[in-house]
């Protein structure tokens, strides 16, 4: 009996699929297509899986697979007009133990191998690759901790999503036990278990692979990653523990000061809070840490408001490191939802992060030195979103209502939630 897997809603209406199942063969699809399934293969068994799609972090895979007969042939079905995300399905076949896996879609089939799950007893060493904004990188470190905890050798490829640039230097020294390496260095490294987060320029068929993209914008980030870990290797992971490296020398100037990062993903300036530069003048002697690049935005985009002022310190031009040294040494950090938001909390500063159109769920720090502010109006999050007035994605200004999720969030409110929160966590801390 042919086995049929189906990994996202909507797709038991492909058109071409009636060419390829036939009678008596079995599908497995998402629960929104069971009727859809039934009414067109009649003659099929049918299994349905919840959620967002079939991923490799999803709890109930191992359940699911018991369930199922997948000894006899197992066909991955892909739209092409899906262009992205298949190899995280491939390792979720792997992990229900699928043997030889066809990929079938409109431009025919082919073959493919899933990893299978490494005894982890016997397991000595494990290879992190992962690439995204410094955020996501800094989501996935738990991880690491937990494979340091285990006993296991473990090396960490850290690798900036566009440029391709190495990340290395922001966690150099961060985890006693971890190796960082570039991603030049990879190639030669041999692990007892490969995990690999969203690098798709360098994947071999022995790897894990993971998207965060194929999670629920409801889906906490680090806590994906932390059952992808699970059901990798067994064991669990605190998705709170983040770290980062970074024990540059700084100016003594530079610390104790209240710390403001506006900065933004490129593309995703309309996460940015435009009330920066009124914020910075109420305050005593701020730091602005971000990029040349974070202040023209301010300057140039018209839902935004200049912020250059005089009375702060504007630290454009830090590495990584110095950046991850001024965060720890702050008196406390207000950042947009971005990488330096997530870099800050991971130094166990107090940091309040400012939340719009982005989600809140997906996105926001866990540890506890780290308290996001929002308006948590009807429209939030657009992130995600096909329709309604913001619809968030890179590049896109599109918002009908003015950004009201973070214009209508006001200085007052912001500086009243800092005062609070960094008192109370700095005696907390200390």
């Amino acid at each position: 009996m042919t086995f049929f897997i189906l990994p996202e809603p909507g797709m038991a209406g492909l058109a071409f699929l009636r060419e390829h199942i036939s009678n008596g063969a079995a599908l497995l699809c998402h629960d929104s297509d069971r009727n859809t399934a039934r009414d067109r293969f009649p003659g099929c068994a049918i299994a349905t899986y919840p959620g967002w799609s079939l991923t490799p972090s999803r709890d109930d895979l191992f359940t699911l697979a018991a369930d199922l007969d997948m000894t006899s042939g197992v066909v991955l079905v892909r739209d092409e007009e899906r262009a992205w995300g298949w190899d995280a399905y491939v390792t979720a076949l792997g992990l229900m133990e699928a043997g030889q896996v066809t990929i079938l879609s409109q431009k025919g089939s082919t073959s493919v191998h899933p990893p299978y799950t490494p005894h982890v007893d016997t397991a000595k060493s494990l290879l992190l690759i992962a690439c995204g904004g410094i955020g996501n990188i800094i989501q996935a470190t738990p991880l690491l901790a937990a494979a340091v905890e285990m006993g296991l050798t473990t090396t960490f490829c850290p690798v900036a999503d566009g440029s391709g640039d190495s990340l290395a230097s922001l966690f150099k020294d961060a985890l006693p036990g971890l190796e960082v390496v570039a991603p030049d260095k990879i190639a030669g490294l041999n692990a007892d278990i490969r995990l690999n987060i969203e690098y798709r320029a360098h994947m071999v068929e022995t790897e894990f692979f993971h998207s965060p993209y194929r999670e629920s914008m409801t889906m906490s980030e680090p806590v994906a990653y932390a059952r992808f870990f699970e059901n990798v290797t067994g064991q669990t992971v605190d998705p709170t523990t983040t770290f980062v490296g970074g024990n540059s020398v700084i100016p003594d100037s530079l610390k104790g000061r209240i710390v403001l990062c506006p900065g933004s993903k490129p593309g995703w300036d309309s996460k940015r809070w435009p009330h920066f530069g009124e914020l910075a003048e109420r305050l005593d002697n701020p730091v602005v840490l971000c990029r040349e690049a974070d202040l023209n935005a301010y300057d140039e985009l018209d839902f935004l408001k200049p912020m250059r002022p005089d009375n702060a310190s504007i630290v454009t031009e830090a590495s990584l490191p110095e950046a991850a040294a001024i965060l720890r040494h702050a008196k406390g950090v207000i950042a947009n939802d971005c990488g330096l938001a997530h870099m800050a909390a991971a130094t166990k500063v107090p940091t309040l992060v400012l939340f719009g159109p982005s989600s809140l769920d997906k996105n926001r720090p866990l540890r506890s030195n780290a308290k996001s502010l929002s308006l948590c109006l009807d429209c939030q999050p657009c992130q995600g979103e096909t329709s309604g007035p913001g619809r968030l994605g890179p590049g896109d200004y599109s918002c009908r209502l003015g950004y009201q999720c973070l214009n209508e969030l006001t200085v007052e409110q912001v500086l009243s939630e800092a005062d609070t929160f960094f008192n109370a966590t700095t005696k907390v801390l200390t």
